[in-house]
């Protein structure tokens, strides 16, 4: 009879609390427990002597594992004969069988811990046997219920504090490192890079993907499945497709995109290749249509070899008949948006026209990006409600004003930073040349709603004739063209590049500044010439809102359409740059004055006249040079009004240095007036501008201040007290016109010694 059939017949026979029936149960226990105890001492010897102390294997795994199941199974039979059959005998017997129950619960905790450890050990090696054949996917499975396994035993109270459970999670770390680098090994082996600069100085990098051991196509697929399906249970799936979209994002899609790079994609008998070559050096980009197929063509090669495999991840909605992601769709989640953006910024962005006259040829490329967004959602890369390549494709309209507005401004730039130098002549318009008001058509107004025929007259707005910059004049081709473009537009767009107009004209006011600062700084004829053509530009933002008003479209019409506010800063922007030169050459001209240190001895000793003589005649030599760049290039009035200050500062440095004098002697003052002389005889020169009938040497006395006290100094130099006395005239002649009574009597002091007849001179001068 078995041992449940024992134990039950026992409990039926025995009345009350019968020694022999309690016996009889105690006994079957007993022996019961004896053989568990068996069973679980020996899984324990047998898995710390593997685990924990590193000795012999265990050899009789098979016979421990069956005689503990058996033991269970007894087990459990007795529980379900003792709940069933014998429930009202034990009701009687409460004390006693409940010891034998805590009893038999201690087994069965005891025997649930050993067939635990037995199953870990069976999963170790069922992992290590998959190892071996390269079954990799089994192997991190069964590693995985290991793990699993082991968590659940440490949350127990009596498995959680076995010592073998810690030896067993050290060797788990251990299993799945060493997988991990088995696999990263075989992934490396499959999927290689390989760079290469060419002869010519070109670049390329090819992408190898090798056949698993030589298996076929499917069947490679298969064993790649496997890979990555170890990878996402090890954790390293993520890791490894960062590194890919890494690679192809800078080897491949990167120079496709930017660099104009070509493709040869070839399928051999150990795998597949793709390779990118990148030529030397900046070349022109490849066209929209051009890139979009270079990438489809690598695209269709990564799909067919590596980026086809499914992988089952936790993405997968939790389905267990869903076949998983796809390393496409994986792919697309790590580089998408990047790939996305690079593709815009660097393709599409430059594929829009900047001028409407492309915009047909726009069309063409309108639709390859619509079939490469199909091409790529139906391959799992983008999903199927990313639209961002289409919706930016489409949306010409506010892509293309942006991009024309910014091509417009760029050009602009261009031309503002070409040299200063390349002048052209412009002349003033014909005296009866009148105001050009232009209707929707373009042609002339007859009757103007101002009538600014009739109220300003022709030269009002007349530019005099001076030189400008051929930039300047392309310039200002621009700026119509563009508002001529704005006259045929949609009023959105229009409005755009009126507004583009205005930043021309602000641009320049920041850009000629800065980018010929040094020009500006040192050669007169540059801060010349920019001077006019600000003034060029200046004229022409006067009247340019109203004479396009009426051509604009008409939601435009109604607005305050008008460039005569930067009018006004160009004009500033003129007067300031070439103030600033002035500035630089009026400096130059003192220096050189006070450098030659003769005007300052000269009173007292007439060794200095030639250090005087040399500092007057470099000042000419300075003046006469800007006379000969300037008198061509500015307009008359701007070259006399410049040449009359700058001619003004220096009579005003001679004229106070000579007054200042204490004591000038006979000689010294005959000195004093050829040097004086010989500036006077050569500045009338310099207000002749050679065949213009408006100047003339008159000039001087309109234009140079101070020159009448200039010229009554070298009267004085050389007159009689009694003279002097004369121009005095009782302060109504000439001297007292020019000089105060104080300068005057310095002048005598310093003239002429002191006697009588001085002291009744200067007595007179007040």
């Amino acid at each position: 009879m078995s041992l449940v059939a024992d134990v039950v017949a026992s409990i039926r026979s025995r009345g009350g609390k019968e020694k022999t029936g309690k016996l009889g149960i105690d006994g079957q226990l007993e022996e019961l427990v004896k053989r568990a105890e068996e069973g679980r001492v020996g899984v324990f010897q047998a898995l710390g002597s593997r685990y924990s102390k590193l000795t012999t294997a265990l050899h009789d795994t098979t016979l421990l594992h069956d005689r503990v199941n058996a033991a269970l199974r007894d087990l459990t039979n007795l529980h379900d004969s003792i709940e069933q059959e014998v429930e009202s005998g034990v009701k009687s017997s409460v004390g006693e069988v409940g010891g034998l129950v805590r009893r038999w619960k201690e087994v069965v905790v005891g025997l649930e811990a050993a067939n635990t450890l037995l199953k870990i050990h069976t999963l170790f090696d069922e992992a290590h046997n998959a190892q071996l054949i390269h079954s990799f996917l089994t192997t991190a499975e069964n590693l995985a219920k290991v793990e699993l396994l082991l968590q659940e035993t440490s949350e127990k109270e009596v498995e959680g504090n076995l010592e073998i459970i810690s030896s067993l999670k050290a060797e788990l770390l251990i299993r799945r490192t060493q997988l991990g680098y088995t696999i990263g090994e075989v992934w490396g082996e499959t999927v290689t890079w390989d760079e290469e600069r060419l002869n010519d100085g070109s670049q390329s990098v090819s992408l190898l993907i090798h056949v698993v051991n030589g298996k076929s196509s499917q069947n490679n697929c298969e064993e790649l499945q496997h890979i990555l399906g170890a990878f996402y249970l090890l954790g390293e799936l993520q890791r490894r497709i960062t590194g890919l979209g890494k690679n192809l994002m800078r080897h491949f899609f990167g120079p496709i995109i930017s660099s104009n790079a070509a493709v040869k994609v070839v399928e051999r008998s150990d795998g597949y290749s793709i390779k990118v070559t990148q030529p030397k050096g900046p070349e022109e980009k490849a066209s929209a249509i051009l890139v979009f197929g270079r990438l489809q063509q690598t695209f269709l090669m990564l799909h067919k070899s590596l980026l086809c495999i499914k992988v089952h991840t936790d993405s997968a909605d939790g389905n267990e008949d869903d076949e998983g992601l796809s390393l496409m769709q994986l792919l697309g989640k790590e580089i998408g948006e990047e790939f996305t953006e690079l593709l815009i910024k660097e393709c599409l962005a430059e594929a829009v026209p900047c001028s409407r006259a492309q915009l047909d040829e726009y069309e063409e490329v309108k639709r390859a990006t619509e079939d490469f967004q199909q091409f790529l959602s139906g391959n799992g890369f983008y999903n199927a409600q990313d639209k961002s390549i289409i919706e930016y494709a489409a949306n010409v309209d506010v892509v293309f004003s942006n991009k024309a507005c910014a091509h417009i401004l760029e050009q602009a730039r261009e031309m503002m930073k070409r040299p200063i130098h390349v002048t052209v002549c412009v002349t003033p318009l014909e005296p009866d040349g009148g105001l050009i008001i232009q209707d929707e058509t373009g042609q002339k107004l007859v009757k103007s709603t101002l009538r600014l025929e009739q109220l300003l007259a022709a030269k009002t707005f007349n530019l005099p004739k001076c030189q400008i910059s051929a930039s300047v004049c392309e310039l200002v081709e621009l700026i119509y063209k563009t508002m001529d473009e704005a006259c045929t537009s949609s009023p959105q767009y229009a409005g755009r590049l009126f507004y583009t107009v205005r930043n021309i004209l602000t641009l320049y006011c920041h850009v000629v500044p800065t980018s010929h600062a040094h020009e500006l700084a040192t050669l007169p004829q540059q801060a010349a010439v920019v001077h006019n053509n600000s003034m060029y530009l200046a004229h022409h933002a006067l009247l340019l809102g109203l004479q396009y008003k009426n051509r604009l479209p008409q939601a435009l019409r109604d607005n305050t359409l008008t460039t005569v506010d930067l009018a006004q800063q160009l004009r500033k922007m003129a007067t300031a740059t070439f103030l600033k030169a002035m500035q630089g050459h009026r400096t130059t001209l003192i220096d050189s004055l006070r450098d030659s240190a003769g005007l300052d001895t000269i009173g007292c000793d007439t060794s200095g006249v030639n250090k005087a003589q040399q500092g007057m005649r470099q000042v000419l030599h300075q003046l006469q040079l800007l006379r000969r760049v300037w008198q061509d290039v500015l307009p008359h009035t701007v070259y006399t009004k410049a040449m009359g200050t700058l001619v003004g500062s220096v009579v005003e440095e001679v004229v106070t240095r000579v007054v200042s004098l204490e004591d000038i002697s006979a000689d010294a003052a005959l000195a004093l007036i050829n040097l004086l002389n010989l500036f006077k005889d050569n500045v009338p020169a310099l207000f002749q501008v050679e065949g213009d009938a408006r100047t003339n040497p008159g000039d001087v006395v309109r234009q140079v201040r101070l020159w009448g006290k200039f010229c009554e100094l070298i009267v004085i130099l050389g007159a009689s007290l009694r003279d002097i006395l004369d121009r005095w005239a009782e302060g109504k002649g000439p001297l007292a016109h020019e000089f105060t009574p104080d300068e005057a009597k310095q002048l005598i002091r310093a003239l002429f010694q002191n006697t009588d007849r001085r002291a009744q001179v200067l007595a007179r001068i007040k």
